[in-house]
C-alpha cells in the first residue's frame, strides 16, 4: 500500500516538473544523423543491459560520441572504450520516491546533449526522468505507459526477447 502512494506521489512530482518544459513540433528527419552526442540510458534489466551493448557498438561505428548513464556497480560491464564518458548512479542517488536525488538532479540538469536514448524496454521512471533533466531536443525509448511525457520518439516494442527490441531500435534510428 505505501509503494503505491510513493508511486503515485512520484508521478505526481515528475507530471509537474515536465509540464513546464516547452512542446514546440519539430522536424525529425535526419536528425540523428546530425546528432554527435548522445546520452544512453542503460536498462536496469540485466539481460537487456548484456543486449543493449549492440546499441553502443552501432552507435561508435556512426562516430557519435556517447555518455553512459547506468549503475554504478554495471559499470566493469562497460566497454573500455565508454567509461570515460561514463555518468554512473548509486543507491545514495536514488530518493525515497525512487527519483533522482537532487544532488543527481543538479548533476544531470548542467549536461547538454543532442540526443537521449532510454534503453529500458520496461517502465523506469527514474531513468525516464533523468533522460529528461539534460537538455536535448531528441529523446528516444520504447512505447510504455505515459511514454509520451518523456520521448518524442517511440519505438513500438512487442518482442519478449531483447535482442530482437534493440535490433528494431537499431533500424529505427537508421531510418532518421
Amino acid at each position: 500500500m505505501i509503494k503505491y502512494f510513493k508511486e503515485k506521489i512520484a508521478n505526481f512530482i515528475v507530471n509537474r516538473k515536465l509540464k513546464k518544459k516547452d512542446t514546440n513540433h519539430q522536424s525529425f528527419s535526419k536528425i540523428f544523423q546530425r546528432a554527435f552526442n548522445i546520452l544512453v540510458i542503460m536498462p536496469e534489466n540485466e539481460e537487456d543491459f548484456n543486449q543493449s551493448m549492440e546499441v553502443l557498438k552501432f552507435l561508435d561505428e556512426q562516430g557519435k560520441h556517447i555518455t553512459v548513464f547506468s549503475y554504478d556497480f554495471r559499470r566493469s560491464l562497460i566497454d573500455q572504450k565508454y567509461r570515460p564518458a561514463t555518468i554512473e548512479y548509486g543507491l545514495i542517488d536514488v530518493s525515497k520516491l525512487k527519483l533522482p536525488s537532487k544532488k543527481l538532479v543538479n548533476k544531470l540538469s548542467d549536461k547538454s546533449f543532442d540526443a537521449v536514448i532510454d534503453l529500458n524496454r520496461g517502465k523506469n521512471l527514474f531513468c525516464s526522468f533523468s533522460g529528461n533533466l539534460v537538455k536535448s531536443s531528441m529523446r528516444v525509448g520504447f512505447k510504455k505507459s505515459n511514454s509520451d511525457k518523456f520521448y518524442n520518439i517511440q519505438i513500438n516494442d512487442n518482442e519478449d526477447n531483447p535482442k530482437i527490441s534493440y535490433k528494431n531500435l537499431l533500424n529505427c534510428l537508421q531510418m532518421f
